[in-house]
């Protein structure tokens, strides 16, 4: 025992160390389980309102599809903004980035034929330069130069300056960034992987961009790492020159491919510069570059707000759910004129591409397709809304301390206590940290890793547990070889007290020896002795493991699975229990039941289970319906309860009718009492009911005219069903009705019929029936009534929170009108075979279903 403890200790002292280094190196394969962590918590993290200041303006797949296919002419973008500029927007930031001048054939066509023009002009010029000097001198030629020679050509040089200007997109949207205040552009730095040799054209972009670079920047005590980029990409001079503000738009995702931070400051050429999301919240909050403090691997101080970030200078996305919780607005509705006036007052657009195959998607914590666009949304709301994630700077410490703690337990304390107690005390280490990281970042943002400790506690628990159950299982095999001669004793105890079951739990513990076989063969015997056939079979087949051809044992075997199947003892069958069926699955042998084979199990209803028949005597397929004893009734209510089954059987068997089941036979068979019956091969109507799937208005009416002549048969000849409703009507292949379970009905004219008695389903009861008075068949056809009110609305006419408020309305309130719930469906003349049919009182209602029938026909 103390050499299990002792190398106990030694694994838990070699794990806390692993565990410690990988925390301490962040191995990548467990930070993706760590972050899958961060991921389930912010999905279930409680989301916060949304802010209305931020307006996402995309191009969509119903803009590409109006305007034409991607990209567009620049002037579109230009008439964009100049749509959102005259509501009067705060900032306009335009995630679309534009690094070369747009190719227009168009353009160049014009500028070539100006070039032509201006040099034809020049000629003209030149050759009329002689005679307009002629003029000046001689009078006679000047009433030919009043006028211009070259005037005519200046309306041609105003044709191709509308042109120019007409075909020159980027110059639109240079003069639109040029008159609307507060628009920001983006830029994009490529990576290490994808840098190259600085050019002079790099350098060129850098002395542009050192003015929107941010130059109050502070170093921290706390170690950081700001990520370096190569080779900016930035928008041409023209755009350059007419825009507020620019921001980096790249995004790096973790090592798993998810969006959870975001880059708010990028390191180029030892000048730091700022995200889009930063800058656009820059240019709204009205801050120049030099109001914007950074503090590296510790916070960005926008005015008199703080944005934490971590040790690699980044920010936590806060999700707020999937991106159409942005509300965003279509471009072409912009454009359209279809976006009510104001809807940008004061307000952060950003103008961003989602269209499909077009713009950049991301998978985010949150949802697996997530637009560029919404990222920068998101990152907008979380710096103007101060919403953050945040790691702060005593998680590593916290994180290092719970993983020793959770080492020290591991050490000292898991290998000493026993078996259940370590469980115990494991899950509850467990679900505290659990707990506590999850509290942190739900209620107060704060992100703590605790999948380290998590797996070095289950590791632990993992390797030990199975080590003792090694160790354990070999001292217990020992116990159990020094006390088989008691395990055996104990077992011809038990056999000799008549205690069976016990004397196998017994004889089980002992190796199956030849003296074991024959003690076992013995209590089978005295299993079969007890018509415990399938207790017998069990015990065979523990001998058979052993010794397949011991004695008779096959024939042994194939005998007590035949009467396992086939004989079924007392009132079991049919029974609330499971094992009660006589169909048994891969049996050889079919059970029966009197004369019938039973084929399979077709369900389990009211009165007990009904099977698929075979009678071999003329071949016909039956349903045999069985008798159903709780295990909680006496033998007189069994006595009762038989007599009424058997009275079901003569007062249906006496019914021949198109529209109602025929029995055929009735019988007991080992104490299991059965009914005989037509198969039916259809199905009930109850799934005709549902507003979605009503039958129409003349098959409702003819199919309830057929019950309610089936019912008007069975009423003249004394029997009443008592539960008439959907599902007791069965609509077979052929087309035809069949009125099913007279499982309640009895003889009327009986001295046995009891009243006080309440038998039906709750919602189609009469008022008589609820309130367990003697009834009649004026009864089945209120239910009927009941039946054609849904059949026609899709509601029942009576209904109620609880079975008392049902039975009250049933009893004392009116039904509600059927037109109000379908006045196509319910004409007046309908409408009044139902409040006939749904009178409370019995006299006041149909006095027979032929009455009922007819009216229905008519």
């Amino acid at each position: 025992m103390k050499k299990s403890w002792l190398l106990d200790t030694i694994f838990g002292v070699m794990l806390t160390f692993m565990v410690l280094a990988f925390a301490y190196f962040e191995a990548s394969f467990l930070e993706s389980f760590e972050q899958k962590l961060y991921d389930i918590r912010l999905c279930l993290k409680p989301k916060t309102e949304l802010s209305k200041q931020i307006v996402p303006v995309v191009i969509d797949d119903d803009s590409i599809e109006s305007v034409g296919r991607w990209p567009w002419p620049r002037g579109y973008i230009a008439q964009l903004i100049d749509k959102i500029a005259a509501d009067g927007p705060r900032v306009i930031g335009l995630n679309i980035l534009y690094t070369e001048p747009e190719q227009n054939q168009g353009l160049e066509v014009v500028r070539d034929l100006r070039m032509s023009f201006n040099e034809v002009l020049q000629g003209q010029k030149k050759a009329l330069k002689p005679f307009i000097k002629k003029a000046k001198r001689d009078s006679r030629y000047k009433r030919y130069v009043k006028k211009d020679p070259l005037a005519p050509f200046d309306s041609v040089k105003e044709m191709f300056d509308s042109a120019e200007s007409t075909l020159d997109n980027d110059a639109q949207l240079a003069q639109t960034l040029m008159a609307t205040p507060g628009v920001v552009l983006p830029m994009i730095f490529t990576s290490l992987d994808e840098s190259s040799d600085l050019t002079d054209e790099t350098d060129e972009a850098l002395v542009r961009m050192k003015g929107y670079s941010l130059s109050n920047i502070k170093t921290s005590e706390r170690p950081y790492q700001l990520k370096e980029v190569f080779d900016p990409l930035i928008p041409i001079e023209s755009f350059f020159k007419g825009a507020s503000g620019f921001g980096h738009s790249n995004m790096f995702p973790d090592n798993d491919g998810s969006m959870r931070r975001k880059a708010v400051i990028l390191s180029y050429q030892d000048h730091i510069f700022p995200s889009l999301a930063l800058e656009m919240a820059r240019v709204a909050l009205g801050l120049n570059s030099e109001d914007i403090q950074v503090k590296l691997g510790h916070e960005i101080r926008l005015g008199n707000r703080h944005v934490p970030l971590d040790s690699d200078n980044t920010l936590l996305v806060n999700y707020q759910g999937e991106f159409r919780d942005l509300k965003s607005k279509s471009a072409i509705d912009v454009l359209a004129g279809d976006v009510p006036a104001g809807s940008f007052k004061n307000k952060i657009v950003l103008v961003g591409i989602m269209a499909t195959g077009i713009g950049a998607n991301y998978v985010v914590p949150v949802e697996s397709v997530f637009p560029s666009a919404g990222i920068v949304v998101t990152v907008l709301q979380n710096i103007l809304g101060g919403d953050y994630l945040v790691r702060p700077e005593w998680a590593e410490t916290y994180e290092l301390l719970v993983i020793l703690f959770a080492g020290l337990f591991v050490v000292l304390l898991l290998p000493r206590l026993k078996a259940r107690w370590a469980a115990v005390s494991t899950a509850i280490f467990i679900l505290s940290i659990t707990i506590i990281g999850f509290y942190f970042f739900m209620a107060m943002n704060y992100w703590i890793k605790i999948f380290y400790p998590l797996a070095l506690l289950i590791l632990a628990y993992a390797v030990i547990t199975v080590r003792r159950f090694f160790f354990t299982e070999r001292r217990k095999e020992l116990v159990e070889a020094e006390g088989i001669e008691t395990n055996k004793m104990l077992g011809l105890s038990f056999q000799g007290q008549g205690m069976l079951d016990m004397a196998f739990e017994k004889f089980r513990k002992c190796p199956v020896d030849e003296a074991m076989k024959e003690l076992l063969y013995n209590l089978a015997l005295d299993f079969e002795r007890k018509r415990q056939f399938n207790k017998a079979l069990v015990v065979y087949e523990h001998i058979g493991k052993v010794h397949p051809g011991y004695k008779d044992i096959k024939d042994k075997l194939k005998l007590a699975k035949t009467a396992g199947e086939t004989m079924v003892m007392g009132g079991g069958l049919g029974g609330s229990r499971k094992e009660g069926t006589v169909v048994i699955e891969g049996a050889s042998v079919k059970p029966t039941l009197g004369r019938y084979e039973i084929e399979k199990e077709l369900g389990r209803g009211a009165m007990g289970i009904v099977y698929l028949g075979k009678d071999p005597k003329i071949n016909r397929k039956v349903a045999i319906k069985t008798l159903k004893f709780d295990d909680d009734i006496d033998e007189q209510s069994i006595h009762e309860i038989k007599e009424r089954f058997f009275r079901e059987a003569e007062s249906a068997g006496t019914l021949n009718h198109p529209n109602i089941v025929r029995i055929f036979d009735a019988g007991d068979d080992h104490d299991i009492s059965f009914i005989a019956m037509e198969l039916l091969n259809g199905e009930d109507l109850k799934k005709y009911c549902h507003k979605d799937n009503l039958f129409p208005v003349p098959k409702v009416l003819e199919y309830a005219a057929l019950v309610a002549d089936a019912l008007d048969y069975a009423h003249k000849n004394g029997v009443i069903h008592r539960d008439i409703k959907p599902a007791n009507i069965m609509l077979l292949q052929d087309g035809t009705l069949r009125v099913t379970d007279y499982g309640i009905a009895r003889i009327t004219a009986s001295s046995k019929t009891q009243t006080g008695t309440v038998m039906g389903t709750p919602s189609y009861m009469s008022p008589e029936q609820v309130a367990g008075k003697k009834v009649d068949g004026r009864a089945d056809l209120f239910s009927l009534g009941v039946m054609l009110y849904e059949m026609l609305t899709g509601q029942k006419p009576f209904d109620g929170d609880s079975l008392a408020t049902l039975l009250f309305r049933i009893s004392n309130e009116a039904h509600p009108d059927p037109t109000t719930y379908s006045r196509e469906r319910v004409t007046p003349a309908i409408k009044a075979v139902i409040d006939k049919a749904l009178q409370k009182s019995p006299d006041n209602r149909y006095q027979a279903g032929s009455d009922m029938a007819k009216d229905l026909r008519a």
